[in-house]
């Protein structure tokens, strides 16, 4: 905000006030003219913006591009793509109510292939299942080997081999040997095994009569078993209530909220389903759906805030300055230097980003100020000359300096910002600073010809502003007690600072009410189930595997994901012998003979000698005891009665062995599990475009959670230096966001020091115009600390605002006072037009309180609160100051304070605007 007047008054008025003149005499020769050139490249402007500004909604597109956590990234999404995953969840009392919801969704998004993409509800691994052999170890497939060969004569016309008194002698035989022998046999044990299950399913068959049988050959390998489960696995959690349903979706033509389309039409659809499933809870959630919901809510906040400041920021014009037309001039200059702004941004950046679209109520809030000046001091000057043309030209010599100063200073907080690492900071400090350039030269410029156009024809009479110098002018009667009123007030305010902190959670930051925010906690709270997760890279599959060990070990983390473990290794060892099996499975019978049955003497003979064989091998005796109980079983049955249940006991097991054969033919293909088996939207998440592999890690607890986070983003980078993420890009991001909003602020102190330098030459004029800064900077992060209003990376932008906003007020101030002499009494024009700006740009950024988008919420507080104290330090504290040094200043000729109104001589134009005034009329266009 510009400084009213100029202490160097004869330098300004040679070189940059007559420039200005000249330009507004200019404007008064031809004012149609000018304003005709303003609105035609207004419109241009616009048509530009329309046609060519983009708007980037990505968080990727705030982040240093040349940052080494950035690349990573990037080389992620060369890799595997920039489509995050939107996830819809159906919350269920168990499995039986949330499965058939998933398969009908899945199903419904299938339908349509030009919104949704690669849909995934579940891991569908049947086709997995045909080679589920190459899961076994090669120990397990030498033995399963040797076991067919001794078995597959059985079913190729050898059925008599399953004849129970032949099955019995061939084991008796097998554990005799040996033991007469006296030979070591490493199979003996086995063999006892054999014996052992053998006798005991006969013995439950014969006990129930044939109602009951027990297979007595060896079960499914625990890894097939493991294979014939996952072949229709969905993704749950939670013991099974909560299940989930992934996608991508499409981009679509809304350019500011992408996806809008396909949310829309997802939330239809969810809400149909819904009403068919009421036992369920049917949500949406997801990064793409956060990021979408947050945009368009932002934008809608944008709008109406960008409303109501532009309306409040009128009514306070008009209301301060007592009129309104000039208020109404103001403000269309105002708009027309926003619309050389779009045109600005366009040429200058050619996009707006999440953060840079809030440049428009920096420019209504703070834009407004120069025109503010400019008819303040247009508005005094009428009521000392007689001529409009006069008042337009002086008014452009006297204060225009000023109001180029003040753009300048202000701009310069914002220019600060493009010197940070941040992209998104960067580029909202270029567009911000080159717009308020802008602005202010409409004000110069165009708001001449606009006043002259209005006011020529008029008398003389101006609308009288509102008095604020009286309502401050008691204050200052006791400037000593203000001024340690107002060192007491920061020095209790400083109490908040240690309180002071930082909230890194992007969730705090989203608009309230949102259902995929909302959801977002919920899985945190109930299932530590979240849409974060960090990446890890690996070229080879071993490399992927070793990771993972690593990474579970890690305190910090709750689970991985990945699919190069679902294909198995050592294939080239493995696929000779699964071949071989494959081949021995061949043509396979489908249904067993009739097996005929041993004499029941025969059958005794042979039950007996393997009772005593077994009680003599080594781990026997509970086969013997069997074998025993079946011989007893056997003899109180009528013959007829034996040979039914031997031969039912017979005929169950061949038709076991046959079906076991079978299903091993089933997964016995030779040729290994290849990612073409697994289903293609699994593989699109996990394998990238040159194969390189990837793994997810899940953190345990709230990662939102800054110190979760980091511990999660440290531990997971000691296992993998080059891990990239989500987390890890949040991580990073709000840490160099907010070095960077700490940086532009120091760096616009430092060049708006020098500024002042320039202006002032005297390094204790400098201290004055940076004092209400300094305790207005105090006060309001104390308050802040006392209120509990946290900074977060939202409204970070406030410190090289509040910088340039409260410098700007010092400035203004100390230039009224070097244009008195005596005792400092502040002037009405400098009141009014201080409490105006300060006013109308607590206005313009306090509409952003109104926002349903948290983060712009605390801009909005921030802001307040912090113009609020520059403006009680400027108008209060800083005034006070001066008057107190002041005290005993001799005055020259007579007492050039405030004088009564009504007089004629009751000018608001300062002591050296006043001699030029004397000078014969200016001339006019």
């Amino acid at each position: 905000m510009p400084a009213e007047g100029n202490p160097h008054a004869g330098r300004d008025s040679s070189l940059l006030g007559e420039v200005l003149a000249g330009v507004a005499r200019f404007a008064l020769r031809f004012p149609i003219a000018m304003l005709a050139l303003a609105l035609g490249l207004a419109a241009i402007a616009l048509v530009i913006a329309g046609t060519r500004l983009g708007y980037k909604s990505s968080r990727l597109d705030l982040l240093n591009p040349h940052s080494d956590y950035n690349r990573l990234w990037i080389e992620y999404l060369d890799e595997f793509g920039d489509a995050d995953d939107a996830v819809i969840v159906v919350e269920g009392q168990s499995p039986d109510y949330v499965v058939p919801v998933l398969d009908e969704v899945s199903k419904l998004l299938a339908r349509d292939n030009r919104l949704f993409d690669a849909v995934l509800h579940e891991r569908d691994l049947s086709k997995i299942r045909a080679k589920g052999l190459h899961y076994l170890a090669p120990q397990e497939l030498e033995a399963m080997q040797r076991q067919l060969a001794d078995s597959i004569g059985i079913v190729r016309g050898q059925w008599s081999r399953l004849k129970v008194g032949a099955l019995v002698k061939s084991l008796t035989d097998q554990i005799e040997v040996p033991h007469e022998s006296h030979a070591p046999d490493a199979d003996l044990p086995a063999r006892v095994i054999e014996l052992e299950r053998l006798s005991e399913s006969l013995l439950v068959s014969v006990n129930e009569q044939g109602r009951r049988y027990r297979s007595p050959w060896p079960g499914l390998p625990t890894s097939l078993a493991m294979i014939s489960e996952l072949s229709n696995e969905h993704l749950l959690a939670d013991q099974g209530r909560l299940g989930f349903v992934l996608l991508r979706l499409a981009e679509g033509d809304d350019k500011l909220a992408p996806r809008s389309e396909a949310i829309d039409e997802l939330r239809r659809l969810i809400d149909d389903l819904q009403q068919r499933h009421p036992a369920t809870h049917i949500g949406l959630t997801g990064l793409p759906v956060m990021e979408n919901d947050e945009m368009r809510a932002s934008q809608s906040s944008m709008a109406w805030a960008s409303l109501v400041s532009l309306g409040g920021v009128a009514l306070v014009v008009i209301a301060g300055f007592g009129g309104v037309r000039h208020a109404l001039l103001a403000n269309l200059v105002l708009l027309i230097g926003m619309a050389w702004a779009f045109g600005y941004v366009t040429l200058a950046i050619g996009h707006l980003n999440i953060l840079s679209v809030t440049f428009t109520v920096t420019l209504i809030g703070i834009g407004i100020d120069f025109g503010t000046y400019y008819v303040a001091r247009y508005m005094q000057l009428r009521r000392e000359h007689h001529s409009c043309a006069e008042a337009v030209v002086e008014t452009s010599r006297a204060v225009g300096p000023s109001i180029s100063t003040g753009a300048i200073t202000t701009a310069i907080a914002f220019f600060a910002a493009g010197l940070t690492s941040f992209t998104g900071v960067a580029e909202l400090g270029i567009i911000a600073g080159g717009g308020l350039i802008l602005c202010a030269l409409a004000q110069l410029v165009v708001l001449p010809a606009c006043v002259y156009l209005i006011d020529r024809g008029r008398g003389r009479r101006m609308p009288k502003p509102v008095p604020v110098h009286r309502l401050l002018a008691p204050l200052m009667r006791a400037p000593r007690l203000m001024v340690v009123l107002g060192m007491a007030v920061t020095v209790i305010c400083a109490a908040g600072l240690p309180r002071l902190w930082y909230d890194h959670n992007l969730l705090n930051m989203q608009p309230t009410g949102l259902e995929s925010v909302e959801l977002e906690r919920k899985l945190l709270a109930e299932s530590d189930q979240s849409v974060w997760y960090a990446l890890s890279i690996a070229e080879t599959r071993e490399e992927l595997l070793a990771r993972k060990a690593s990474f579970l070990a890690l305190p910090t983390v709750e689970r991985t994901e990945e699919i190069v473990s679902l294909l198995p290794l050592d294939q080239e060892e493995k696929q000779p012998v699964i071949a071989r099996i494959h081949q021995m499975l061949r043509d396979l019978p489908e249904r067993p003979p009739l097996i005929e049955n041993d004499t029941l003497d025969e059958l005794g003979v042979v039950l007996a000698q393997a009772q005593d064989a077994a009680a003599r091998a080594p781990g026997g005796w509970l086969a013997a005891r069997n074998l025993g109980l079946v011989r007893d079983v056997l003899r109180r049955m009528q013959p007829a009665e034996c040979y039914a249940e031997l031969s039912q006991f017979q005929q169950y097991m061949a038709g076991d062995l046959l079906s076991r054969l079978h299903a091993l033919q089933s997964i016995s293909n030779p040729a290994p599990p290849e990612l073409a088996d697994l289903p293609a939207g699994l593989v699109d998440r996990f394998v990238g475009h040159n194969g390189k592999h990837l793994l997810k890690i899940y953190g345990r607890g709230n990662i939102w959670d800054i110190q979760a986070l980091a511990n999660f983003v440290s531990e997971v980078r000691s296992v993998d230096p080059r891990a990239t993420g989500n987390p890890l890009q949040a991580y990073e991001a709000s840490t160099e966001m907010k070095e960077s909003y700490q940086l532009a602020a120091l760096y616009a102190l430092l060049v708006i020091l020098v500024v002042l330098w320039i202006d002032f030459r005297n390094s204790g004029h400098v201290l004055l115009a940076a004092f209400p800064l300094a305790l207005s900077m105090v006060q309001t992060f104390g308050l802040m600390g006392l209120l509990d209003i946290p900074l977060n990376p939202a409204n970070l932008i406030a410190l090289p605002l509040i910088v340039g906003i409260g410098v700007d007020y010092g400035v203004h101030i100390v230039h009224n006072f070097l244009e008195q002499r005596g005792p400092y009494r502040m002037t009405p024009a400098t009141a009014i037009a201080v409490t105006v700006d300060s006013l109308t740009t607590i206005i313009g950024f306090g509409s952003l309180m109104i926002a349903s988008h948290q983060g712009l919420q605390s801009l909005g507080r921030v802001l307040t609160l912090g113009i609020m104290c520059c403006t009680i330090t400027s108008l209060v504290i800083l005034p006070a100051a001066l008057t107190w040094m002041t005290r005993n200043r001799p005055e020259e000729g007579e007492d050039r304070g405030q004088s009564e109104p009504g007089e004629a001589e009751q000018s608001i134009v300062p002591p050296a605007i006043r001699r030029k005034s004397e000078v014969p009329a200016v001339r006019a266009a």
